[in-house]
């Protein structure tokens, strides 16, 4: 049986937030598509190894005319249908959330929570991490750009559209499936959760498997799961929930582990961050076309051309002047580099141009 030991998954997440530059998101994302393993999908599987256990049917629901007995004994109505694995990715548009908290009865509560939103069209995804004990950031990608915002401080870069693709429907930071597998499952009947019609089931989860969770002693467990069932839909885990009480070092509380699909199908926006603007080059300042490798953040742009040295520098002479900068000073190394020196009013624009196999790498720095 797996495990999902949520507490060191996110110290690797949030450790991964302390390398430098744009990767550092690159890397968080990293963190927890390796560590969720697809949380949708897992949660999905848990609740086809949980049906396996269904039993008691009670009595008088259905007449032997109208429901069929199951080789375990359950009828259909409480049996737990054949989930699709690939439930998410078959959708339009959904977002996840993951919340993890610890609630002391004395002292401030502990926890995170990650939020996902993915559109097929336009491919775009955001990915959010609040709480824990690291800065809260933000990943947005839309077609070829992404951000990366933490501290008040966003970076920009180009971004494949085909890990779009390949990651629709398959990043989270939790799976169900982890706790669930192998828990007795009670059918409790039908319900609508998130706008979806699902059939809710109470699992019967030990305190043992929720102490992976936990720091301490645990008891009072209670889990419950929730599976679309609409003709239209994929079967797929909606909801699942988790809680239990806890004394953890001396201190009493509660802890809550809580996953949930939601707007599934339905429009959703995905907008560049707040404070992207300040990511990109100034308008007054002309990007280089084809550039590629493009990297960004408040003051700073970098970003390769095919072109050679010289060919950059003509394009920024004519286009900077054309924006009305003024070159203050000029160092000419030839092929190999050129420095220059730019000011606008109280600006100052800093243009470095070197050479490297198949073009120039330049980086523009505006103060």
């Amino acid at each position: 049986m797996k495990r999902a030991i949520w507490l060191p998954m996110v110290a690797l997440m949030l450790a991964s937030l302390a390398c430098s530059g744009f990767g550092a998101a690159e890397r968080a994302v990293e963190v927890g598509k390796e560590a969720g393993q697809t949380a949708a999908t897992k949660a999905s599987e848990a609740a086809t190894a949980v049906g396996e256990e269904v039993m008691n049917t009670p009595e008088g629901e259905a007449s032997e005319e109208t429901t069929e007995e199951t080789e375990t004994g359950e009828s259909d109505e409480e049996a737990v249908p054949e989930l699709d694995p690939d439930a998410l990715s078959g959708l339009d548009s959904y977002r996840t959330r993951v919340r993890m908290q610890w609630v002391p009865n004395e002292g401030d509560p502990e926890g995170m929570t990650m939020e996902q939103a993915h559109t097929r069209d336009p491919q775009a995804q955001r990915f959010v991490v609040e709480g824990g004990t690291g800065d809260d950031f933000e990943f947005v990608q839309i077609g070829e750009q992404a951000w990366y915002c933490a501290g008040g401080a966003c970076s920009q870069a180009q971004a494949d559209p085909e890990d779009l693709v390949a990651g629709f429907g398959e990043e989270m930071l939790f799976d169900p499936d982890d706790l669930a597998d192998e828990a007795n499952a009670t059918f409790v009947g039908r319900e609508e959760v998130n706008g979806v019609q699902s059939r809710h089931y109470r699992l019967d989860l030990s305190a043992m498997e929720t102490a992976l969770l936990a720091q301490g002693e645990v008891s009072d467990v209670e889990s419950n799961v929730w599976i679309a069932d609409e003709s239209e839909l994929p079967s797929f885990t909606v909801r699942f929930e988790m809680t239990w009480k806890e004394t953890r070092e001396e201190r009493s509380g509660n802890g809550e582990l809580f996953y949930e699909v939601f707007d599934v199908n339905e429009p959703i926006s995905i907008e560049p961050p707040e404070g992207a603007e300040k990511s990109g080059l100034p308008e007054d300042v002309p990007a280089y076309p084809n550039a590629e490798d493009s990297f960004s953040m408040e003051g700073m742009t970098s970003f390769t051309a095919s072109d050679d040295v010289s060919t950059v520098a003509d394009f920024y002479a004519e286009g900077l002047e054309a924006q009305g900068w003024t070159m203050a000073n000029e160092e000419d190394m030839g092929e190999d580099a050129v420095n220059q020196l730019w000011q606008k009013d109280e600006r100052e624009l800093m243009l470095m141009i070197t050479s490297e196999e198949g073009g120039s790498n330049i980086t523009i720095l505006i103060e």
